[in-house]
């Protein structure tokens, strides 16, 4: 049998996925339609005022700028996309979980989440462009006119445009700096991620294997040692290299403070992902194992969000009714001091100097970056390995509902109010999403590939016929994700519409200024002209200041005054 007969088979096998898939399409069709209208019910009782109003209005952009509002409806957005994957993984985990779930379902769910993932950043691209042109920040300024960041430095010079006076310096030795010295050391950093990795995950083998051979007390305790040494050098090792990429990041002396986020995040990115993924990438295609990968997996995600919530928003409450509860003691005994010497102070001013000098101790908020992060994580721990562990996005779903309340609760209560910034979309953070998607047909892939129910099912076919099948199929849904990218338009109709609407009245306007410069030009070249003529007849006036004379403006005007003369 050759590599065409395998295709054709395999082509059979993508038919009756789909079949799967559309089987799984309609129901979910079936069931959200009335989940949403319970939903829409239940929303009359109160969870509108508490989810969907608060994070779907212009009362953040009000308060904390667009910056901070665009994070907030990329997560609600998110949170909406996770709905139909939860209802379809349940399914799916059900379906496994009675031994009956079989290859083609597996890949339909796979390709179904690979495509739903695309659709949903198309959707919030179109989204993200309504709500910017909402607020006046969807065209972006030419970066020359922005002003540069305060911590950029050069030498004097001249903005090329504005002409007005700011640093200068080399993009050639910005470029030198980060090919020489920022390029190599991080990936010196990720390497050295990569090789303390790798002595965890060989230790811990090897203590493994050793207390099954001999299970004692000694072997027991000591097979946790290598996980206990690994969080706590791999956490040490994130605080050093933060501090390294920041400090080559400052280096590089951006002038912008777009470009020196991009190049920052960029830094930390790849130090998080290879530190968040190396292990699943590890156990699901070096040693194969599906158990172990579905249980470290969920592991892994269900552990992070617990944790992340102590850090994020319980530690710093508590820390901060701490100090509240400090400063208000001291507030009041320096009060009592003052009424014991006879001061009168008026009670209003008290009463805002004190609310002034406690949210002057509040912790500044420190930007999106974390927020960000935590959601990229997130969205490769539910599309990396769907197709091993279908409910990651109900764990994704219930952690995001409560995460949209505690990342409000965190900026009006815990942290200072910060400087609003404009944005008109999430920035790097939209290509890094992206990727992690196109990233995600190869790991599905991947996963069924190496599953023994492919094996079983193409027990005829050798490894290299069902590798070039897979590489034929993996190429066919990137072509349908980038298909979906070109075919979904960006920006929605009607706003690109009232955009052609603006432009097409401002040139209107430009014209119509232009028309009347030209009129006041040609209105002076023609009574330059009349005046030159009276000059060659012999004016009477013709020595008179134009200032002190009236001129004459209509060929009535000119009979007039030439009557006047005679």
């Amino acid at each position: 049998m050759n590599i065409s007969q395998y295709c054709s088979l395999l082509m059979r096998v993508c038919m009756s996925s789909f079949n799967e898939f559309a089987v799984l399409y309609f129901t979910w069709l079936f069931v959200s339609e009335r989940l949403i209208c319970l939903f829409s019910d239940f929303l009359e009782f109160g969870l509108k005022s508490w989810l969907v109003e608060m994070f779907f209005s212009d009362r953040i952009r009000a308060y904390f700028g667009e910056h901070i509002s665009i994070y907030f409806a990329f997560l609600g957005y998110y949170t909406e996309m996770l709905v139909p994957a939860t209802i379809l993984g349940f399914s799916m985990f059900f379906l496994q979980w009675f031994s009956a779930g079989s290859l083609q379902s597996t890949a339909a769910f796979a390709i179904f989440n690979v495509l739903w993932a695309t659709f949903f950043f198309e959707r919030w691209k179109r989204y993200c462009n309504r709500l910017s042109y909402k607020w006046g920040v969807l065209n972006k300024t030419n970066q020359e006119l922005e002003l540069p960041r305060a911590q950029f430095k050069g030498s004097m010079g001249k903005n090329p445009v504005t002409g007005q006076p700011e640093p200068v310096y080399s993009v050639v030795q910005r470029n030198i700096w980060i090919g020489l010295v920022s390029a190599p050391v991080v990936t010196l950093c990720l390497f050295l991620t990569l090789y303390i990795l790798g002595t965890y995950l060989h230790t811990q083998l090897r203590l493994s294997e050793e207390y099954l051979k001999n299970p004692t007390i000694m072997l027991f305790f000591g097979k946790f040692a290598p996980s206990a040494v690994y969080t706590i050098c791999i956490n040490i090792f994130r605080s050093v290299y933060k501090y390294i990429a920041t400090w080559l990041t400052d280096k590089e002396n951006h002038r912008l403070q777009t470009s020196y986020e991009f190049h920052l995040i960029w830094k930390l990115l790849l130090f998080n992902f290879i530190n968040s993924f190396s292990s699943l990438f590890y156990i699901a295609f070096w040693l194969q194992d599906l158990d172990l990968l579905r249980s470290h997996l969920a592991a892994q995600l269900i552990t992070n969000q617990i944790l992340d919530q102590f850090p994020e928003t319980l530690m710093p409450y508590a820390k901060v009714q701490y100090e509240k509860w400090r400063l208000k003691r001291e507030l009041r005994n320096e009060q009592k001091k003052r009424t014991a010497r006879g001061e009168n102070v008026d009670p209003n001013f008290e009463a805002l100097r004190d609310q002034a000098t406690i949210e002057s101790e509040l912790p500044e908020y420190l930007g999106t970056f974390d927020d960000y992060l935590e959601l990229f994580l997130q969205f490769g721990y539910c599309f990396l390995f769907s197709s091993a562990f279908p409910i990651a996005a109900l764990f994704a779903l219930i952690n995001n509902v409560i995460e949209i309340r505690g990342d409000g609760f965190k900026l009006c209560n815990i942290m200072q109010r910060p400087f609003a910034r404009p944005a008109n979309s999430i920035g790097p953070w939209q290509l890094a999403f992206e990727l992690m998607g196109f990233a995600a047909v190869t790991t599905n892939l991947a996963l069924i590939y190496v599953s023994p129910p492919v094996h079983e099912y193409f027990s005829h076919a050798s490894d290299g016929q069902l590798i070039m099948a897979f590489v034929v199929i993996e190429h066919l849904l990137i072509f349908a994700k980038l298909g979906m990218t070109v075919l979904i338009p960006t920006v929605p109709r009607d706003v690109a519409i009232a955009m052609a609407k603006t432009e097409y009245d401002m040139k209107l306007a430009v014209k119509e200024r232009r028309a009347q410069e030209s009129r006041k030009e040609i209105e002076a070249q023609i009574q330059a002209k009349r005046w030159s003529r009276r000059a060659v007849r012999g004016d009477p006036r013709q020595g008179a200041s134009p200032s002190t004379r009236s001129l004459p403006t209509s060929p009535q005007d000119d009979v007039t005054f030439v009557r006047s003369i005679n």
